[in-house]
């Protein structure tokens, strides 16, 4: 597998852990606050899969991690769980995450079986906003990730996706999960973020339902 971009060192992409961070390039979202918008198409993909190895055996007392995100990485189906499979293989000490929009449950349900780390994102309750993707897809994907190694379910705030009176739902859809992730949106256009009082009362919407609930930005 083939990669479109590498952060060599990262202390934010795997909780708690050294990373290094590949990018894959293609998605199936058009989400409108993205930040890596360059890696929505596919693109040329100069980083060998060799690379990698090769770093990872340079650098093997440094980083503890692999994370791969995108774009959206299950797009790449087998050849990214074939990446795992070698990975594990050659480096059984290493953790590996993996970041995904939660459109393709059948790749998930392989995942859970290979990595050590899922984050997914929840970007909303009305999915026709920036995809083609049905809902029940991405509730299929969210039951699935449940049964990870380990996982965080990741919301980022943008104002058009995610309004305060959809809290109550969203803490009902997510009861019983054990991480989520409230982040704030980073402005990329003209649309404002919400205050921090906005995202505190997120989190306290979900308190009741949710293990674990932390507020980003």
């Amino acid at each position: 597998m083939d990669f479109a971009g590498w952060q060599k060192v990262s202390l934010v992409d795997y909780p708690g852990k050294v990373s290094t961070t590949l990018f894959t390039s293609s998605c199936n979202f058009d989400c409108e606050y993205c930040h890596n918008a360059e890696l929505k198409k596919r693109i040329p993909h100069p980083i060998k899969e060799v690379d990698v190895y090769k770093y990872l055996s340079l650098r093997k007392n440094l980083i503890d991690a692999v994370v791969i995100t995108g774009g959206e990485p299950t797009l790449h189906g087998h050849a990214l769980l074939s990446f795992f499979k070698e990975l594990k293989k050659r480096f059984p000490g290493k953790f590996i995450k993996v970041d995904t929009n939660g459109s393709n449950p059948e790749v998930l349900k392989e995942l859970i079986e290979i990595v050590d780390f899922i984050a997914m994102d929840l970007k909303s309750l009305d999915y026709s906003l920036f995809s083609n993707v049905g809902f029940e897809t991405i509730l299929e994907s969210l039951e699935i990730t449940k049964n990870a190694k380990d996982y965080e379910i990741r919301i980022t705030v943008y104002p058009p996706y995610i309004k305060p009176d959809n809290f109550p739902k969203f803490a009902e859809l997510l009861k019983g999960i054990k991480n989520v992730a409230i982040q704030q949106y980073r402005p990329v256009n003209s649309v404002s973020p919400y205050p921090r009082e906005i995202l505190l009362d997120f989190e306290k919407a979900l308190k009741p339902y949710v293990e674990n609930v932390v507020v980003r930005g």
